[in-house]
């Protein structure tokens, strides 16, 4: 049933896309941070070897062992499999990379680490920031620690187990938070419930960025009561990302961006 409500929420979507490049845009934030952010295409010296570790990834046969504290199922895949399915893709990850190069975060937690694609795009930009990142399977912990220690990334802290029990321990570590990427556990209230935790560290120049927003009616629910949020002053709808902001400088505005 998910993807005929992913196809009626996307045709939803191109119906109301607008903005491409900042066109109709008037708010000089914005406009800017697409023009110089979400649609640059420079080739960042992290993408490449990056992406040479996605490639091992899709082509790796090894069988895995899997366990999903989102759905209580315990399964076997192969890690190819895991990667071909639920790794971001190189436009989303490289997307990660520039959001954090642009906006100097140093504080940033991932929820749902995976074989840690998306981790490593959060922390090339910086060596000396702060990344945390939360992964339930111990197999997949494995391999997204031998992908960073294969691209000598250091700043990275993997922590394992289940979100749902480590992520309030997690966030009290912060001083703050500056970018939280959250991937897991896809159900409305799972999102509410990590978006309540994560925002007790937030400030003014923090950005929440949630993906697969329209993946299910759970989650477009959770997406639109998180913009309603009287706290969110910004919301970027990216269809596969939703991008929040906090900074009550900016007029409250909610972008549907065809990206």
């Amino acid at each position: 049933m998910n993807l005929l409500f992913q196809i009626k929420s996307f045709l939803r979507y191109l119906l109301k896309a607008r903005h491409r490049k900042g066109f109709g845009v008037h708010s000089p934030f914005v406009f800017h941070l697409l023009n110089y952010v979400i649609f640059e295409k420079l080739p960042f010296y992290a993408y490449r070897p990056i992406e040479q570790i996605r490639a091992k990834m899709l082509k790796n046969k090894q069988v895995i062992d899997l366990t999903d504290f989102g759905t209580g199922e315990d399964r076997k895949s192969s890690v190819a499999d895991v990667a071909k399915k639920s790794l971001e893709t190189e436009k989303f990850g490289q997307l990660l990379f520039r959001l954090i190069n642009h906006f100097r975060s140093k504080n940033i937690l991932e929820l749902g680490a995976s074989l840690g694609i998306s981790t490593m795009y959060l922390a090339k930009p910086s060596s000396v920031a702060n990344v945390v990142t939360m992964e339930g399977s111990s197999s997949l912990c494995r391999i997204a620690e031998q992908n960073f220690a294969e691209l000598g990334i250091e700043n990275i802290t993997l922590v394992e187990g289940n979100i749902d029990e480590k992520l309030s321990d997690v966030v009290a570590k912060f001083p703050t938070l500056d970018f939280v990427f959250f991937d897991a556990n896809h159900t409305r209230e799972a999102t509410l419930r990590y978006f309540e935790l994560c925002r007790s560290k937030s400030h003014k120049e923090t950005i929440f960025v949630f993906d697969d927003i329209h993946y299910s009616a759970e989650m477009e629910n959770a997406w639109n009561e998180i913009k309603l949020r009287k706290e969110v002053c910004l919301s970027i709808d990216l269809y596969h990302f939703g991008l929040i902001f906090f900074n009550n400088d900016l007029p409250k505005q909610d972008y549907i961006v065809a990206f």
